[in-house]
């Protein structure tokens, strides 16, 4: 009530980690002009259809500018000298990230798409070529992240196949359009479906541990990229070539890109059949069965954890989880499963 407060801070930040009272004291810095950034968009597409096929080549590209992303300052200089606090930029902290907002992203991708109806028969089959890469994604080092790297999630080609065929048998077909009722209900007005997944792998990083070359308090982080490390034929053994990586020498950190590994593919395949049963003339029952992962082969998912860590012989580049594990994603690459579904239309 005189003036004087109840609690004062006289040292918020002290200059010597001696009399620091919080010994673990961290900051985070902001720009004074924050903001989202902005993306751009642009496509261009040429149509033709040719002998009923309906053809599409199309180029679709993005670019996002001003993106935000954090940045550990506080490391000293990578150099041969061990590592002490007070080599720190800021040896009265622990931590200290600024948040910059320079980062970004380009997208390119080539698109191509045939589609054919007609006949009882729908085709579609699309092949897409991408790119995707940005610019902070390695910021192990912060004198020096301005590398551009491949995005993790994106897959370089990718075709999807999907098609129908109404079999012709049944009412209003070419066959058994007269055919008795049990006949009709039991073999008229079945539709066939199949659709189909090829994909290439999606993009990781490997790791090694137990050790801080950089001499900057980073125990493991991106190694020396001595190989290519990506292999022509994959197992879940062998998911890359860990005698492509090296823990780096003293003094620096790992010279390998982020996301230069490229981990299995889709070859999925799933069928369908269909069939509606008319109640009256406005309500039909619809009774549809599909056969997902029809070759029921395991599809396995990037390494993650000690599968990306060299310095762990016994579990490096080996396959740890299948894709998309319990749920099967949406392209339901799971275990292979029968389904029945049931619904009513009016």
């Amino acid at each position: 009530m005189s003036g004087t407060p109840f609690l004062t801070f006289p040292n918020p930040y002290p200059s010597s980690l001696a009399t620091a009272g919080v010994p673990s004291q961290s900051v985070t810095g902001y720009p004074m002009d924050t903001d989202n950034g902005m993306i751009h968009q642009f496509n261009l597409s040429i149509e033709r259809e040719i002998a009923k096929f309906g053809l599409r080549g199309s180029y679709i590209g993005s670019r996002s500018r001003g993106l935000n992303y954090l940045i550990a300052l506080n490391k000293p200089q990578p150099s041969l000298i061990p590592f002490a606090a007070s080599r720190r930029p800021y040896p009265q902290y622990v931590g200290a990230g600024y948040n910059y907002s320079d980062g970004a992203s380009n997208y390119n991708s080539g698109q191509f798409e045939v589609t054919r109806r007609g006949g009882g028969v729908f085709i579609n089959a699309h092949y897409t070529f991408s790119n995707a890469s940005s610019n902070f994604l390695n910021l192990e080092n912060p004198y020096k992240h301005d590398y551009w790297n491949r995005d993790a999630f994106n897959s370089r080609h990718r075709f999807v196949f999907n098609t129908t065929y109404d079999l012709p048998f049944g009412k209003g077909r070419q066959h058994m359009n007269s055919a008795p009722k049990a006949v009709e209900h039991a073999l008229g007005g079945w539709q066939l479906g199949w659709i189909a997944y090829l994909q290439s792998g999606q993009y990781y990083t490997p790791t090694f541990s137990g050790s801080d070359p950089s001499n900057t308090n980073s125990p493991g982080g991106i190694p020396d990229r001595i190989g290519n490390g990506n292999l022509d034929s994959l197992s879940p053994d062998r998911l890359f070539d860990a005698s492509a990586f090296a823990v780096p020498p003293q003094g620096r950190f790992g010279n390998s890109g982020v996301n230069i590994l490229e981990g299995p593919g889709l070859n999925l395949h799933h069928l369908s059949a269909v069939k509606q049963f008319p109640i009256t003339e406005h309500v039909r029952f619809v009774f549809q069965t599909m056969l997902t992962n029809v070759a029921n082969h395991p599809i396995f998912d990037f390494p993650t954890g000690n599968s990306l860590n060299i310095s762990v012989p016994g579990s490096v580049a080996r396959a740890t989880q299948l894709r998309d594990a319990g749920t099967g994603g949406r392209e339901m690459s799971g275990a292979r499963q029968f389904q029945f579904r049931f619904r009513v239309e009016f």
